[in-house]
């Protein structure tokens, strides 16, 4: 009897806490709702995270992070149902018998599912997200898909008959290679450029692509640029000569001229060819160019056979290690296909990129290509006498396989600018945006340009610059010559850039079908008082020697999207500015505007505003009408003497940038100011900024800045007068930071400020004149940072011994020091597996840096040291065994003499 009443005890028992245990999960239903609402929104303000981010740097996410995004989609929208049906239900009555107590349980049960399985997400986030912070790939260096070797017997002979005239023969100073475009004459000489043999016997190679460009002064800065050396403005042509003269005198060069379309004097180039230490190596499409320049040998470039072509053209039809066994058929109608070029290189790697695979099509649809070939107008090309129809029609094919109009208009956009030129891609794709043919940078990088380059279209070339990845998109002047056609004729686009036009003609311009138009790099004075072209969406006037836009100028432009009158001398805009109600881009930098009247603020569909190097001088309250401005430049505006606090209200901007202008900013409202100016609180409430540059006149004081938690890249120059010690502790919760350049920010510490900033990749500290050691700033801790600029610190003695040990600096690639006159070493020593990527050691003007660190030439991915050649003689070497390992990796920069009057 004992035995049967435990076991009832025991049931009841069990019962009992089963109850108790359901009671206490349905009294905390309204809790476990509202930690539901706040976990969906937790895992919400995640995505947003990563697509902003994505979408603001335009790169593509990790495989991971990728996976993650998609999954929480699902689980997120299940969660939402759930609390959703909470909802619903909450106030109906809770009691033990009725059905709306089982829709409560129901409830309880469902809210506890989603909690565990937004639990087990954010686990999974916490575990498969790299610890670095990374949650996007690296960006792509975009180079020309095709092969960089070179086709063909003909020209194999010739590369290595140049490269005996240039290493061997001191008979020959200057070489001359001519023949009609595409056919192969700059990459012939991208082969001595980049030439190993090349590069160790001359102490330099520089390249300059000349084009059209018959200013001397124009060359003389572009070589000045590419050794590193500062350009003046006012230096004449003598005078630059000259120092150019100086430099190379005792130094073995090779000078190369692409493009070269007018005979030019050389020596105005700092080259004299009577010496046997000089060489020069030209390309011209006129033989007579060459012989004009005394060149002792020529290569006249002919076409490529039949076979050979069809090889080039397998090297781009075909997917790398693919099978090229195809069916006869189909290698004769491709066959076919490869001979409508001609034997012109540029043709045939251009049609190979747009042709289908060669194994999976049916030999239709190459049946189809080889019609449409034929069938395209060779009197379309006629723009010179050079291009020839069977050169023109492959190019021609290869736009037409464009998959989009948005994408070949984007091609088309290429030939608004000079033949040439290096176009900025983050310009480009800006006014792309503008014009509504890609939805985000993101598109227009790593979408658009990678299939216009994969397509061999565009050549991308990628540049670093203050920890940026600069892009720069060029185009061959046989393609851009045919864009500026086809935008012609099918798009109603005018592109006339950098021809000699001195005015507007009215009767050229004044076609109501113009869409875009085209004009810079020109010497036009003077715009009609009237313009009627109603469909016009974007006109391009930099560049030009324009001093006024009359007032009936903007008048019949209603659609217009893009106005660019940026580097020209106007004075103010017309006030019929607010009429253009559809404009998105207003480039006005470089112009002498001190004034923008407040009908310009009435633009509220601008989302791109540029007047940096321009004359202004205030910025009125009128500007928080610009609702939609995204980007907001005003950098070197040096007469800029007022902001208007309304500027906080513009509540889309993502990049304010004021980089040294007159206006530096404090923390709040000054003592005795009559007029409320604006202050770094008001920048503070700008919480969709990304990128900030700004000048200060105040120390920035604990809790100003932290608000600012999207920041990715923060630029900040400190007045003279302002002495910032310590940094605010809020800067912590800037997680997003990337890039940083601290300027005469006279720092004594902030122990360990920098650790907390996880993702930042690039810092730069310059005129930091407190600071004795970065040791104790945290920086060795940061797992991302790849870049580091250190100058003119002038007490810093030491950069640490955290530069020697193994756990520290794990990514860094690039340390440069400059103008650093007490610095005596970078850390005693270096230890075994310490500094695993560093690339680049750049060291100039640190007069006491006379000792490298003991295991420097141990570094395996050490590329490089970079100084000038007085430092590198005066290093005081220990081992005799490691000055012979760093030999080999030493660089030298030319520095400038006083005597050069630069």
């Amino acid at each position: 009897m004992d035995s049967i009443s435990g076991k009832v005890k025991e049931i009841i028992s069990n019962r009992l806490q089963a109850i108790a245990k359901e009671i206490k999960h349905l009294t905390s239903v309204p809790n476990d709702a509202q930690h539901l609402r706040v976990e969906i929104d937790h895992v919400k303000g995640i995505v947003d995270h990563i697509n902003s981010r994505l979408s603001w740097k335009g790169r593509q996410p990790l495989a991971v992070v990728s996976l993650w995004v998609s999954t929480q989609e699902q689980i997120v929208q299940s969660a939402e149902e759930v609390f959703l049906q909470y909802v619903e239900n909450k106030h109906r009555r809770l009691c033990c018998c009725c059905p709306h107590c089982f829709l409560v349980k129901s409830s309880s049960r469902k809210i506890r599912n989603a909690l565990a399985e937004i639990d087990e997400l954010l686990k999974m986030k916490d575990s498969d997200f790299p610890k670095n912070g990374d949650l996007e790939e690296p960006p792509e260096r975009l180079m020309p898909p095709m092969g960089k070797e070179l086709v063909g017997a003909f020209v194999q002979e010739k590369l290595s008959e140049l490269e005996t005239w240039v290493l061997e023969d001191d008979s020959v100073r200057v070489v001359g290679v001519y023949g009609m475009p595409g056919l192969g004459k700059t990459s012939l000489l991208k082969q001595i450029n980049n030439n190993v043999k090349v590069i160790n016997f001359f102490k330099l190679v520089i390249w300059v692509t000349v084009s059209g460009e018959s200013d001397i002064s124009a060359l003389q800065r572009r070589i000045f640029e590419t050794i590193e050396l500062p350009w003046r403005s006012n230096l004449s042509i003598d005078e630059a000569a000259g120092v150019l003269l100086s430099i190379f005198k005792e130094r073995r060069l090779l000078l190369i001229l692409d493009d070269v379309r007018r005979s030019i004097d050389v020596s105005n180039l700092g080259i004299s060819v009577s010496e046997n230490t000089k060489k020069v190596v030209l390309t011209s499409r006129d033989k007579e160019v060459c012989s004009s320049m005394r060149a002792d040998k020529m290569i006249a470039m002919k076409h490529l056979t039949e076979e050979e072509g069809w090889d080039l053209f397998c090297r781009g039809a075909f997917v790398a290690g693919e099978d090229q066994n195809m069916d006869s058929e189909i290698e004769q109608l491709a066959r076919s296909v490869a001979k409508e070029c001609k034997g012109h290189p540029l043709a045939i790697k251009t049609l190979a990129r747009t042709t289908p695979p060669l194994h999976s099509t049916a030999p239709s649809a190459w049946e189809n290509i080889l019609k449409e070939l034929k069938e395209i107008d060779p009197q379309f090309h006629r723009i010179h006498e050079e291009i020839l129809s069977e050169l023109f029609k492959p190019l021609k094919h290869s736009y037409d396989a464009l998959e989009t109009d948005e994408l070949r208009l984007c091609f088309l956009y290429l030939a608004a600018y000079r033949e040439h030129e290096e176009i900025d891609a983050d310009q480009l794709i800006q006014l792309w945006l503008a014009e509504g043919l890609v939805k985000s940078r993101f598109e227009g990088r790593y979408v658009f340009l990678k299939i216009l380059a994969d397509r061999c279209l565009v050549d991308i070339e990628v540049k670093e610059e203050n920890g940026h990845d600069i892009w720069k998109v060029k185009i061959h002047d046989l393609l851009r010559d045919m864009a500026v056609h086809i935008a012609e004729i099918d798009q109603k686009s005018l592109f006339r850039a950098g021809q000699r036009l001195t005015e507007f003609r009215y009767s050229l311009f004044a076609n109501p079908q113009w869409v875009r138009i085209s004009l810079i790099h020109k010497r036009i004075s003077f715009l009609p008082d009237k313009f009627v072209c109603r469909k016009l969406v974007t006109l391009l006037l930099n560049s030009n020697t324009i001093e006024e836009v009359p007032e009936g100028f903007l008048d019949k432009l209603d659609m217009l999207m893009v106005l660019d009158l940026s580097n020209t001398p106007i004075k103010f805009l017309p006030k019929s500015i607010y009429l253009l109600n559809n404009l998105r881009y207003l480039q006005l930098s470089n112009t002498q505007i001190r004034v923008l009247h407040d009908q310009t603020f009435e633009l509220n569909r601008v989302q791109f505003l540029d007047l940096s190097f321009s004359l202004l001088i205030t910025i009125q309250s009128m500007i928080k009408e610009m609702k939609s401005l995204q980007i907001l430049k005003l950098a070197h505006c040096y007469d800029l003497e007022f902001v208007s606090p309304d500027i906080s209200q513009l509540t889309s901007l993502e990049e304010l940038d004021m980089w040294k202008t007159l206006f530096a900013f404090s923390r709040e409202l000054e003592t005795g100011e009559e007029i409320k100016k604006a202050s770094l609180q008001d920048i503070c409430k700008l919480h969709r900024l990304k990128r900030l540059r700004l000048t200060l006149k105040s120390p920035i004081e604990e809790r100003t800045v932290g608000n600012l938690v999207e920041l990715q890249e923060l630029w900040l120059l400190w007045m003279p007068q302002v002495r910032q010690t310590h940094l605010p502790t809020d800067m912590r919760a800037m997680h997003n930071l990337e890039k940083l350049h601290l300027y005469d920010c006279h720092l004594e510490g902030t122990p360990d400020l920098f650790s907390e900033l996880q993702n930042l990749n690039y810092i730069k500290l310059k005129s930091s004149n407190l600071l004795l050691t970065l040791s104790g700033l945290g920086l060795g801790r940061l797992s991302n940072l790849k870049e580091m600029e250190i100058e003119e610190c002038l007490l810093l003695t030491e950069l640490g011994e955290e530069f020697g040990r193994k756990v520290c600096f794990p990514r860094l690639r690039k340390l440069k020091l400059w103008m650093l006159p007490s610095l005596e070493s970078l850390s005693t020593s270096v230890e075994e597996g310490a500094l695993p990527m560093l690339q680049t050691l750049a060291i100039f003007h640190c007069m006491k840096f006379k000792v490298l660190p003991c295991g420097l030439d141990n570094l395996k991915s050490l590329e490089q040291i970079r100084g000038y050649k007085e430092w590198w003689n005066e290093i005081n070497w220990e081992d005799e065994v490691m000055k012979n390992h760093l030999y080999g990796k030493y660089v030298e920069i030319v520095q400038i003499r006083d005597n050069c009057h630069v």
